[in-house]
């Protein structure tokens, strides 16, 4: 009885593709331009932009990162081990839990995230280093530790609007030149006493 009923649905699916809609019309619209000017342009003609998509050089660069380093992303990859079929049982992949438990498969993951922390860093570096440039007077020297010392996260700048960057950005600058000399000690590499 089921299969009969499955049959007739499909009949009629495939009636309606060839023959057309059983209820519906079609219906002719028709487009016109409600503002009417003298010399008969159309006014609703809008400038062409290009855009540009935010960040394409991170992740370009993780996404080369994976194509040359594909074996390090399948020796890293432990994730769905463990299956459940729909026919029962539980089903177990023997590949993903070498790589779980080996040390190829951890050295695997360490690296992974590594190039995880230096596309982080690169997105942030392509939104922190245009608003430093812009609504700071530093230059130089000055300007590089000032990006380093208060270089936000990632999160942070995903979540806060441009508004609230420049004033973040403000309440820094005021900081730095208040204390450049402790901020540029600080920022020093240490000196090992290395003798040779």
């Amino acid at each position: 009885m089921v299969r009969i009923g499955f049959l007739f649905l499909i009949a009629i699916c495939i009636y309606c593709a060839f023959d057309g809609p059983l209820l519906a019309q079609p219906m002719d619209f028709m487009l016109q331009d409600t503002v009417k000017k003298k010399n008969g342009k159309d006014t609703l003609r809008l400038d062409t932009i290009q855009v540009d998509p935010k960040n394409t050089l991170a992740e370009d660069k993780l996404n080369q990162k994976k194509e040359a380093y594909s074996a390090i992303y399948s020796l890293g990859d432990a994730k769905n081990m463990v299956n459940l079929p729909k026919k029962g049982g539980i089903g177990l992949s023997i590949t993903k839990l070498y790589n779980k438990l080996s040390r190829k498969g951890r050295n695997a993951r360490k690296l992974q995230r590594e190039f995880e922390r230096e596309y982080a860093s690169d997105m942030i570096r392509a939104a922190w280093f245009p608003l430093t440039k812009e609504y700071t007077t530093l230059s130089g020297d000055s300007l590089t530790k000032f990006r380093q010392y208060y270089e936000p996260s990632l999160k942070w700048l995903q979540e806060f609007d441009t508004y609230e960057k420049v004033a973040y950005i403000r309440k820094c600058l005021t900081n730095y030149l208040d204390s450049v000399d402790i901020i540029h000690k600080q920022l020093r590499l240490p000196v090992d006493d290395v003798r040779l």
